[in-house]
């Protein structure tokens, strides 16, 4: 019984160890220098015609730093009057993700403004008070697969929009009920192979 328990206990930790979350893309907007009209030199593009503007505690300034102490961080809409759309240079392909990112609003007064999270098929909306502050936001979704994107809608002033930051997706986790039945499982397998070879001991015997 203990060979079966054994093979049944390395047979779980070898599927639980091969599905734990791996982080696919992390970005948290600190190793940037300030520039308005942000053109990234990497992880990112900011296809137009809308720009994006990374602001904050950067590398090499100081600057717009409506929300202090989080580093450097994105304003998603950019300086030349047409809300902007940050998108991943990475493509990532169809299975299922958790996307967790802070996201505040524009903290100038202006309007209400809405980013668009999408990722090929998964699309959420996210609408901010101009004074809300930075928020963790999480989702975990399926998808067919793509690039990551946040876009602002346009709203108010053009040159206003909610701020982005510590951006991270990874492959999800299977919920722990679901691993508690698979070894569950493994287990009641390993237990008739125990009786079986038990009950062919006997009539050996």
């Amino acid at each position: 019984m203990k060979q079966h328990l054994a093979f049944t206990c390395g047979l779980l930790l070898a599927l639980t160890t091969g599905a734990r979350a791996g982080v696919v893309f992390s970005d948290d907007f600190n190793s940037y220098g300030y520039q308005l009209n942000w053109t990234p030199p990497a992880n990112w593009t900011a296809p137009g015609p809308g720009t994006v503007d990374l602001i904050g505690q950067t590398t090499t300034q100081t600057q717009f730093d409506l929300q202090p102490g989080n580093g450097g961080y994105v304003d998603l809409n950019g300086s030349n009057g047409t809300p902007g759309t940050l998108q991943t240079d990475a493509s990532f392909a169809a299975g299922t993700y958790t996307l967790s990112f802070d996201l505040a609003g524009n903290a100038r007064n202006d309007v209400a403004k809405t980013t668009v999270i999408s990722l090929g098929s998964f699309s959420q909306s996210i609408t901010l008070d101009s004074s809300d502050p930075f928020h963790l936001y999480t989702f975990t979704f399926s998808t067919n697969g793509g690039q990551l994107s946040f876009s602002d809608q346009a709203a108010g002033n053009g040159n206003i929009g909610n701020l982005l930051d510590n951006v991270t997706l990874a492959t999800a986790i299977p919920e722990a009920k679901t691993w508690a039945m698979v070894g569950l499982g493994f287990l009641g397998l390993g237990l008739m192979a125990y009786r079986s070879n038990e009950r062919t001991r006997l009539r050996l015997a």
